[in-house]
């Protein structure tokens, strides 16, 4: 089994496993003197992300893809286990069957572990949401400003936008114009009106 693990064409997937191992032994030690890593990578990575997981990703860019895979809905180190330990076990179980060169086993160990962690995140993140140092409901982001970031918005066709929040944390948005006929390109800063299924209302920002 040993001489597996450290085959040539399983090395990349037992290493993201012995990975795995090593961050949970950290933050097990972690936790006995006081300190969690999981808190750590979560007020570096202090950045919230309102986009539905069930949008289209072409609609919102990037933002909408880390929605879909349920990153930052989860706390970040959970995610990365998640991520990891699908990715490893993929990549060996692949190789198990039919040993192949990584060239070929690597896309098929990534595609599983993206679909992974899409699948697996969304039940964790039912049962273990995201604890944050400075929670925001995305209510409450009525009347603030926001900037287009990727696309042009249109009526019906929502493009990115990135609100900064008091704590100086950025929160990516989804926002179409409220007007039919009106449409936001990229740099144009937005007023949010209302919240709507998978994305944000809003009007011009102008100042007087």
């Amino acid at each position: 089994m040993f001489s597996f693990l450290m085959a040539d064409f399983n090395l990349l997937y037992s290493c993201a496993l012995f990975f795995v191992i090593g961050l949970a032994l950290l933050e097990g030690l972690g936790l006995l003197i006081g300190l969690s890593l999981a808190s750590a990578l979560d007020d570096l990575l202090s950045i919230d992300l309102d986009v539905d997981a069930n949008v289209t990703l072409s609609s919102g860019g990037l933002s909408a893809l880390l929605g879909w895979l349920y990153v930052f809905r989860l706390p970040f180190l959970v995610w990365l286990l998640l991520f990891l330990t699908s990715f490893g076990i993929a990549g060996l179980s692949v190789n198990y069957i039919v040993a192949l060169p990584t060239l070929l086993s690597f896309p098929i160990a990534l595609v599983i572990a993206i679909f992974s962690c899409r699948i697996l995140g969304k039940q964790i993140a039912t049962i273990m949401p995201k604890n944050e140092s400075s929670a925001i409901s995305s209510n409450s982001f009525s009347g603030k400003v926001a900037t287009i970031t990727v696309g042009k918005a249109r009526k019906g066709s929502a493009a990115e936008a990135v609100l900064h929040d008091e704590f100086n944390q950025k929160h990516y948005l989804l926002v179409e114009p409220e007007q039919q006929g009106q449409e936001f390109v990229q740099g144009t800063q937005v007023v949010l009106v209302e919240k709507i299924k998978s994305s944000w209302l809003a009007i011009e920002f102008k100042t007087l």
